[in-house]
């Protein structure tokens, strides 16, 4: 796709994303920063940034009926297997992620890269959110600038973001 059938995509999905939540408003970041990368990725501690209601099986579920969206994220941490995280979200099917969460949490594939010297390592925490936020802007302000500093307090060099 060329630049303007990507805009023309990116508009159609915006005025659908408005027609199905009256309150959804795009919620731009002026003050988003391009970090360069600094060394290789054989040498990068990545994280997982996963928005597709991810979550231990042993913590609270999203507030899935909540029309304003739930914002809140949950720590995954490293060592947790596949089999102990679950998808909880009411904008995809998640049969398929439950039973195998990788297809949207790719925490094995990770590992595997770890493993095989192509990242420097895996971050001894991850991050499970919901992507349905109608308005950004606690996202932005409140949830974000914590979840930067969790993964930097982690050690994480990269963090892979990972949409539901």
């Amino acid at each position: 796709m060329n630049n303007q059938e990507l805009s023309t995509k990116f508009d159609r999905w915006l005025q659908l994303v408005t027609d199905m939540h009256a309150e959804f408003r795009f919620t731009g970041n002026p003050h988003a920063a391009w970090t360069p990368v600094t060394k290789p990725l054989s040498a990068m501690k990545i994280g997982l940034l996963g928005t597709g209601g991810i979550h231990l099986k042993s913590q609270e579920p999203y507030d899935l009926m909540n029309h304003h969206g739930d914002w809140r994220y949950r720590i995954i941490p490293s060592g947790s297997a596949a089999g102990e995280l679950m998808a909880s979200h009411t904008h995809y099917d998640t049969d398929d992620a439950n039973r195998d969460i990788n297809c949207v949490f790719p925490i094995d594939a990770l590992r595997t890269l770890a493993a095989g010297g192509e990242i420097g390592g895996v971050s001894p925490v991850h991050i499970g959110m919901m992507g349905f936020i109608p308005n950004g802007e606690p996202l932005r302000d409140e949830t974000a600038p914590v979840i930067a500093r969790i993964f930097r307090e982690a050690g994480a060099d990269a963090v892979l973001m990972v949409p539901g």
